[in-house]
């Protein structure tokens, strides 16, 4: 009964079981034409092509366009040295009778006018607040006619040379006070100070009257204030 049951379970699987199709044996074919030097002769026409960039090398030897490079031409590359090796060397900068004269004199130079340089002789912020650049007492008799002088020294404080004005502020004693110069150009910072004389004028009247001389540098925005007090007696 077993043995009945596995060849009827056998016989329908082998039913679905299509016949094994031999498979022929692959045939490699290779064509037997092979060239390798295909176009090997070909040259291009004088004066078809030609290469458009400019090369990053020298010239063979012997080629004409050598003619203008020397050996050392180029050996320092973009530093400049061999420009600045031929002026120490007694070449001409492009400069030549400058140092002539006084190098620590600018000569020629012509600042513009207190109005066209936009001067400003109104008190700034420190100087309202009684921080001034520097201060000056003095005692004069009212009834002289004598001008009375002191002379302040502004140091620089900036990096170029700068055209400074001098003017006095407002609130100052009117007729009293006056000054020289009036403008001039400042030295740079670590250079010399600026040496400006305050003249004073006695007006005939007893008491303490006040002067602000202010010093403008319109193009750096800077102001030196100095306070005058005089006591006339």
């Amino acid at each position: 009964m077993r043995v009945s049951l596995a060849l009827c379970l056998a016989a329908p699987a082998a039913a679905f079981q299509g016949a094994a199709t031999p498979r022929s044996p692959g045939v490699l074919r290779s064509s037997p034409d092979i060239r390798t030097d295909v176009g090997s002769d070909w040259k291009p026409e004088q004066g078809g092509m030609e290469a458009t960039d400019t090369p990053d090398f020298f010239y063979e030897d012997g080629d004409s366009r050598n003619t203008d490079i020397g050996f050392q031409d180029g050996i320092m590359g973009s530093t400049g040295l061999d420009k600045l090796q031929g002026m120490n060397q007694g070449g001409d900068p492009g400069v030549a009778g400058a140092l002539d004269v006084d190098p620590t004199t600018i000569g020629g130079y012509q600042s513009a006018s207190a109005a066209d340089a936009g001067a400003d002789f109104t008190l700034d912020t420190l100087a309202k607040m009684g921080r001034f650049t520097e201060e000056i007492k003095m005692d004069i008799p009212a009834g002289t006619t004598e001008l009375q002088a002191r002379t302040v020294s502004i140091k620089p404080v900036c990096m170029a040379y700068e055209d400074f004005y001098v003017g006095f502020a407002p609130e100052s004693a009117p007729g009293m006070f006056s000054a020289e110069p009036t403008e001039g150009r400042m030295d740079r910072r670590g250079g010399a100070p600026t040496d400006v004389d305050i003249v004073v004028k006695a007006d005939g009247q007893v008491g303490e009257k006040v002067g602000y001389m202010v010093m403008n540098l319109p193009e750096e925005n800077e102001k030196f204030t100095v306070k005058i007090t005089v006591n006339q007696f």
